[in-house]
């Protein structure tokens, strides 16, 4: 007989897997539960298996911020092309061309916000972007065995210049999904809170400087790669694309130039360094709200041009009516996201001004 099932426990390797697929948070208490009521190999995978859904949306209710969710869809919805107008002849419209990679990328970021671990920013965004990529990816893989199992059209494929496009996706959802990192550094064990709070300031520091570095990388590719395609294919949209490119080049100048945060060494004593920090999460807040917007800007110059300009060049009111409802909604996410931030900072903020200043 199996030793595991002579001492009344589950197999190890049934154990292992149900333990895995438990978000982090509700594991050790849910692994106990399941224990304790063991009573064969088929009754403990099954109940656990039956446990998972609840657990799964019960997380992502809490860690799923409706905002960021919100503006991961409408990054993937305009760089899949889910809005564009159907061609002429085209048998499978394109809403659900770009539909099929836009759900996979977006399910997978849902699933990775529910086994989030504690992640630096730049680890939790780019993360995400490589999570949103292989979703894309597999998605894609099945239609071809789809397609080549003659249960689908290859018109169901996406098509390569929207497969070019989905690129420009991912730079976007690193940047989101930087908002959701939490610092994972070691806290070093420090008595006074002069010393903690330089020892803070130091952590913030470096995250601004490494997340102000992804930033300038990003922007330099996207103004790099959108350029030579704009001057290779000379697009419609070229016109409103270049002023764009010329505010994007300027942003890296700026975030070059004033990005940083200043170091600890700027101040001296425990108040200059408390002020320093509060002005400094204020600041970079600001600039932070402003970056939301240039970042997400192209995606209302998308909507407007594929839905409420199409739908009126074509007389289709309800096309028109989405596009302005979308454009109020992702004006509405950018708000929130800038909101729930702010309230953060603000936090932040109170609990440096309640610190007693040594004797």
């Amino acid at each position: 007989m199996d030793p595991e099932l002579r001492k009344g426990g589950p197999p190890a390797p049934i154990a292992a897997l149900i333990r895995l697929l438990i978000p982090p948070p509700a594991r050790e208490a849910v692994m106990g539960d399941l224990e304790e009521r063991y009573r064969s190999p088929i009754q403990y995978a099954s109940e656990g298996i039956r446990t998972m859904p609840y657990l799964i949306a019960s997380r992502a209710r809490r860690t799923s911020s409706v905002a960021i969710v919100g503006l991961q869809a409408f990054a993937l919805v305009a760089c899949l092309g889910v809005t564009l107008p159907d061609l002429p002849g085209q048998t499978v419209p394109s809403w659900a061309q770009g539909g099929v990679p836009a759900a996979a990328a977006l399910l997978a970021l849902i699933l990775r916000a529910v086994y989030r671990a504690e992640e630096t920013p730049l680890r939790s965004g780019l993360l995400d972007a490589a999570a949103a990529a292989v979703a894309m990816l597999l998605s894609q893989g099945v239609l071809v065995a789809l397609v080549s199992a003659g249960q689908i059209g290859p018109d169901w494929m996406l098509p390569r210049g929207l497969t070019m496009l989905a690129f420009f996706a991912l730079p976007v959802l690193a940047v989101l999904g930087a908002a959701e990192g939490r610092d994972e550094s070691p806290r070093p064990a420090v008595s006074r809170p002069d010393e903690a709070v330089i020892q803070d300031y130091l952590r913030f520091e470096r995250r601004v400087r490494l997340r102000n570095r992804a930033e300038i990388f990003a922007l330099g590719l996207i103004v790099i790669l959108s350029s030579a395609i704009l001057l290779r294919f000379e697009p419609p949209m070229a016109p409103f694309a270049w002023p764009f490119m010329g505010l994007f080049a300027a942003l890296i100048v700026y975030l070059a130039a004033r990005g940083a945060a200043p170091p600890a060494g700027a101040a001296s004593g425990f108040a200059a360094v408390r002020a320093l920090y509060q002005r400094e999460l204020a600041r970079q807040h600001g600039i932070r709200r402003l970056m939301w917007w240039f970042w997400l800007g192209p995606l209302f110059i998308g909507l407007a041009a594929n839905l409420v300009l199409a739908g009126l060049a074509a007389d289709e009111p309800l096309r028109a009516a989405a596009g302005g409802a979308a454009i109020l909604l992702l004006a509405a996410c950018i708000i929130a996201l800038n909101r729930d931030r702010g309230r953060e900072v603000r936090d932040k903020a109170a609990a440096l001004s309640a610190m007693a200043e040594p004797a």
